[in-house]
């Protein structure tokens, strides 16, 4: 199964970390409205970081603060 990290437009210190075309599905309205989405980078979700894996298997999805430079979902 794969996950995609997508970069909110108007902050780009704000991430999602969910499984691949799931967004609207998963992530909670109010987080949507946070921004205009820009798609980023997919892969494994047996390749994530376990923070991020168990946010979603917990949340669905994963909400990550950081600078983009910083940003590296997989282990």
């Amino acid at each position: 199964m794969q996950y995609q990290t997508l970069r909110s437009v108007s902050d780009n210190h704000l991430f999602v970390v969910c499984r691949d075309g799931e967004f609207y599905e998963t992530v909670p309205e109010n987080v949507r409205h946070r921004g205009n989405w820009q798609g980023q980078h997919r892969g494994e979700l047996a390749h994530l970081a376990m923070p991020y894996l168990i946010d979603i298997e917990e949340q669905g999805y994963a909400l990550v603060t950081c600078e983009e430079a910083v940003f590296r979902p997989e282990i």
